[in-house]
């Protein structure tokens, strides 16, 4: 390290460095916490070279701090580099007072690196220093590059495979020296000694020989449970990711040892250490629950590429974990939170890429037979990666046809059906119609009803609106064979109440029905009049056009769109009375929506004069 870049770091963190130097003076022992990147190493070692007339010693990581057998030079100054969570979690203030006191004895110093995301004993403050935010990674980078030539460098750092490189420094934010190192190597590749691509594999090389040697060496049993279970449930609250993680560390622990009891303190590992050490972090955000939103925290990697690269790790490298890995999402998939069944079933999904015949025998096909709703929704999310992610789209699809004949368990079909409403089906929608009609025709309830809502969803996918409604129109027409009728009558509810649509003119969601225009509207104004001519179906029927009454009351800017809906299926029914006769009953009601009936009502009437005033005028034109 230079004179010229410890001065830049010196001016980065500005007047810190200078109660850094106060602090030791003072405390002799220092607890310096910051983030990886902020340069604490490089402070550090300069701050007690400056403080210690003889030389600086750097402790590893097993030397103990309680520990009294600790051996001190006079005028020395000792760094210690890693002390993580585990020492953390027992340190006490009269540890800290003990090796004050002989370090003062002998002349010395000390200063403890941390990193930003370990917490302390309130009791600890006084020994503490926090070093606040790392610089820019790029900037740091710029300012080393720029320094060799005398000039700004942003026509390197601009080049595509730079920008990405740091990008990924941003996330990883490597010690301080690495970076200046680069900025070193742009400016040689700027001055034409050196080649841009050697460097880029060279520090690409670097990122992945770091990751192995964290997941495989630098964790703890917990700790690289967390990092597995986070690899399932990234982004998502913690309670999620910890409950995962403590399940597969009580796996994990009762396969290595057998003949005894797994057995942690209920005080162990704080939170705030398993994310430090799975190099995630924690927000506060929030998520919804029956009685409204609540606030929650989440975590994410800082890297977002470490899901598929711990999971790749574990299925490449450790084939004693397989079954192990297997059982713990299986379990995970019969949850019941149907988030945790959906990122069980991705993680499965990935993993299945490897090996997929073994997958689907012993997780995939068992959570497709089980009859469950969680177990199918962990199927059906399994299913999405190795068709969609890799070339066993053709092997998945006749998996699906296979699972589909009238022979199979209805569960397996039932799971089948909901499968190609997904992405699935989307990807092959010409395959998952016609899969979906011959479904459609069962004499199985359970199996119509799957269908239905497939292809309600496919009727929400981009592109597909107006190829669902059409092949809707075919199923409830006159000719169709009864059941099949029957299912696409109950797909237009479904498809009507599966999502509603924000509007500009809204204050509320508005049901998609009234939100169609031009040959789709008058589609699903024909479906409608079906369904309330069909014998079975009238009562959902104006069930669910009093719910769309019931956010008219809410919203004066939905009731002439749904009087315009009204009294166009009124004359599909060829009935102007049947609707408003629904609408005054609906009013009557105990705290009814009497004041949209009324503008309802209203508009169909004056419409209606309209359309008598127009008929009249063309029968004397004509």
């Amino acid at each position: 390290m230079t004179t010229k870049t410890f001065q830049d770091i010196r001016r980065r963190i500005g007047a810190q460095s200078l109660l850094l130097l106060l602090l030791l003076l003072l405390l002799l022992l220092l607890l310096l916490r910051a983030p990886q990147g902020w340069g604490r190493t490089t402070m550090a070692l300069r701050a007690l070279h400056e403080e210690s007339t003889t030389s600086v010693y750097t402790f590893g990581p097993d030397v103990e701090l309680r520990s009294l057998e600790i051996e001190f030079s006079e005028r020395t100054g000792y760094l210690m580099e890693s002390f993580g969570p585990d020492q953390v979690a027992h340190l006490h203030r009269f540890h800290l007072e003990q090796l004050s006191s002989r370090l003062r004895e002998q002349g010395c110093r000390m200063i403890v690196l941390l990193d930003d995301a370990i917490g302390l004993p309130p009791d600890l403050g006084e020994f503490l220093f926090d070093a606040g935010d790392p610089a820019d990674t790029t900037e740091l980078v710029r300012n080393h590059a720029r320094y060799y030539l005398d000039r700004d460098p942003a026509d390197i750092l601009d080049l595509p495979d730079v920008v990405q490189l740091l990008a990924r420094y941003t996330q990883d934010r490597p010690p301080a020296r690495v970076l200046a190192e680069l900025g070193n190597e742009l400016a040689d590749v700027a001055e034409g000694r050196a080649e841009l691509a050697e460097i880029i594999e060279r520090h690409l090389a670097a990122i992945s020989q770091d990751f192995r040697l964290w997941f495989d060496e630098q964790l703890s049993l917990e700790a690289r449970a967390f990092a597995i279970a986070l690899a399932v449930f990234n982004r998502m609250p913690l309670y999620m990711v910890s409950d995962a993680a403590r399940e597969l560390t009580r796996v994990i622990a009762s396969e290595e040892q057998p003949d005894e009891t797994p057995a942690w303190p209920v005080f162990g590992s704080r939170n705030s250490e398993l994310i430090a050490a799975a190099r995630a972090r924690a927000y506060r955000s929030t998520e919804y629950s029956i009685y409204g939103e609540i606030p929650v925290h989440v975590v994410e990697f800082t890297d977002p590429s470490y899901p598929p690269k711990i999971l790749d790790r574990v299925w490449q490298e450790y084939h004693t974990a397989h079954e192990l890995m297997r059982e713990w999402l299986r379990a995970l998939g019969s949850s019941s939170d149907l988030r945790v069944c959906a990122h069980a079933g991705v993680a499965a999904g990935l993993l299945s890429t490897f090996e997929f015949e073994h997958a689907r025998t012993v997780v995939i096909e068992p959570w497709a037979r089980s009859g469950r709703r969680s177990d199918r929704v962990a199927a059906m999310a399994a299913l999405q990666f190795p068709f969609l992610y890799s070339d066993l789209a053709p092997l998945v699809s006749r998996m699906l046809e296979a699972w589909s004949h009238r022979d199979q368990p209805l569960a397996l079909r039932v799971t089948a059906a909901r499968t190609l409403g997904s992405e699935i089906g989307q990807a092959m929608p010409d395959t998952a119609i016609a899969r979906l009609r011959r479904a459609a025709r069962s004499t199985r309830l359970a199996l119509r009803l799957a269908v239905s809502l497939s292809m309600a969803q496919l009727f929400w996918s981009g592109g597909l609106t107006d190829r669902i409604l059409g092949e809707l129109l075919r199923w409830t027409g006159p000719s169709a064979r009864p059941r099949l009728r029957d299912t696409g009558l109950r797909c237009v509810l479904d498809l009507s109440r599966y999502r509603y649509v924000r509007t500009e003119q809204g204050l509320h969601e508005w049901p998609v029905a009234l939100c169609l225009t031009g040959t789709d509207r008058e589609a699903i104004i024909t479906l409608f009049g079906r369904l309330i001519e069909s014998p079975g179906h009238p009562p959902e029927t104006y069930a669910e056009i009093q719910v769309w009454v019931g956010i008219a009351e809410k919203d004066p800017n939905l009731r002439e769109p749904l009087a315009r809906f009204l009294f166009d299926l009124g004359n599909a029914l060829q009935d102007d009375e049947i609707l408003p006769y629904h609408l005054r009953g609906w009013a009557a009601e105990p705290k009814g929506p009497r004041r949209a009936v009324q503008d309802v009502l209203t508009i169909l009437d004056s419409m209606g004069q309209l359309d008598s005033k127009q008929l009249d005028s063309k029968e004397q034109t004509e």
